[in-house]
């Protein structure tokens, strides 16, 4: 394997980059079953320099990470065997695959940015451009982006180029920076276990941890489960029932209660809040949501704290398992997206996310941090955990997927102490870190018009 690197730039990530380069770059042929004695011209520039290649030679005036320019436009991947005269440098005799520029000064800004270390992001790009000189895409659709990113990915991890706990830790650091925070209450977390009713001595703690936010000057937003078991206590004294219209009517005496209780709760620290309920319609219609994005900016501004639930009276659809909002971790991950939020904390009856589940496997490990919700990740969704709410893994997984593509890193923690809420918001170590992805509005509606999830809150 031959790397000729230039650099032009002054930027310096005080890394060895050809070392660094020649590792991944030996990884990815390797893993893609090619032979290895081959040649490639990587040019380290400037965002100036890289935004000046992009206009020349593809018209587009826009900076990005890298440039990779094939030696050969393949139709799919290509496989080196009967292409190899099309690929032989004459003079060296060896393989050249093409040139690859990458932009340090955005290395770097992006290592900052994702929480990466700057070698690691270097690394990654690196894998990226090779997959590129391979025939590999990621621009047509969202499938061949993943099998991209799988990759990349597999790549760093050959090469023993993979997050360390200082890259965890600058993740969670960065929390304190965020302006925007979206807090999800499951069920679990606002009632005493024996009985079912609404713990109050945990709500107003919660109150007062979401006030202190907004004294440190952030935007909170409440997403708030209970609404159909304060009701449903209020009713029927605690019995489970299942008819549509009895649930219904819980949730229209439920919402009115868990919100005077807020209310009143919110009042004793001097903080308003308002009430929102969401249907789907509100998210897939761009009309209904613009009004939605409109009106919670409009609220934040004015120093109010919203507190969402679903439209559980009158949209049956949503209670009978249909929605595709379906429970209100997912519901908590679209109010991310729509308020364009920076972080969403989901905390729940869990304290994170694990191999396996804890109060079966003894030796389920616990993952500190997620990159990428893959297929593999899926499977250890196992459905509800609790006799209160009805969100289980699954759900918060598709949370994850959401808060992804619209640009917000995620924490799933425990709902038992509200404590850790400002815990999460100063960098301890506290719950699950889903990594934040580069917001993708269009994929993302589609996604979740395409939900079919069930449960409930």
């Amino acid at each position: 394997m031959t790397l000729n690197i230039e650099k032009e730039t002054r930027v310096d990530l005080e890394i060895d980059y050809l070392e660094t380069a020649t590792i991944v770059a030996k990884e990815v042929l390797a893993h893609e079953g090619f032979r290895d004695d081959c040649e490639v011209e990587i040019l380290l520039t400037n965002n100036k320099n890289i935004r000046r290649i992009n206009n020349e030679q593809r018209g587009i005036d826009k900076a990005t990470d890298v440039l990779s320019f094939p030696m050969i436009d393949f139709e799919k991947p290509a496989q080196l065997t009967g292409a190899e005269s099309e690929y032989v440098d004459p003079e060296t005799g060896e393989i050249f695959l093409g040139d690859i520029v990458i932009s340090l000064e955005k290395v770097r800004s992006q290592a900052a940015k994702y929480g990466h270390s700057e070698r690691r992001e270097f690394a990654f790009l690196v894998a990226h451009s090779m997959l590129h000189l391979l025939g590999y895409d990621h621009v047509n659709s969202k499938e061949e982006e993943k099998d991209m990113f799988s990759r990349q990915e597999a790549a760093l991890e050959a090469a023993g180029i993979t997050r360390t706990a200082a890259d965890v830790n600058k993740i969670r650091a960065a929390f304190r920076d965020k302006k925007r925070v979206v807090v999800k209450i499951g069920s679990s977390s606002l009632t005493h276990k024996e009985t079912g009713e609404l713990d109050l001595i945990k709500v107003e703690k919660l109150v007062r941890e979401l006030t202190d936010l907004r004294n440190r000057g952030k935007d909170v937003i409440l997403v708030s489960s209970g609404a159909i078991m304060v009701g449903r206590n209020t009713l029927d004294a605690g019995r489970r029932r299942d008819e549509i219209n009895f649930k219904q009517a819980c949730a229209s005496v439920g919402q009115a209660r868990l919100m005077m209780i807020y209310q009143k709760l919110f009042s004793e620290y001097n903080q308003l809040c308002s009430q929102i309920l969401l249907t789907k319609e509100n998210i897939v219609n761009s009309l209904n949501r613009e009004n939605a994005r409109n009106t919670m900016n409009e609220l934040l501004s004015l120093g109010v704290i919203p507190i969402v639930n679903e439209n559980d009276t009158v949209a049956t659809y949503e209670i009978d398992n249909l929605s595709i909002l379906g429970d209100n971790d997912t519901l908590s991950a679209i109010v991310s997206f729509v308020t364009e939020s920076d972080l969403l904390i989901l905390l729940s009856d869990i304290e994170g996310l694990y191999t396996d589940d804890p109060n079966k496997n003894k030796n389920a490990k616990f993952i500190e941090l997620v990159e990428n919700v893959d297929d593999d990740l899926r499977k250890m969704g196992k459905g509800p955990s609790s006799s209160v709410g009805t969100g289980g893994m699954a759900t918060k997984l598709t949370a994850a997927t959401i808060a992804n593509l619209g640009g917000a890193d995620m924490v799933i923690a425990s709902g038992n102490d509200f404590s850790n809420i400002h815990k999460i918001i100063d960098g301890e170590k506290t719950g699950t870190v889903f990594a934040a992805g580069t917001r993708d509005e269009q994929y993302l509606l589609e996604y979740i018009s395409n939900l079919n999830s069930g449960g409930r809150k």
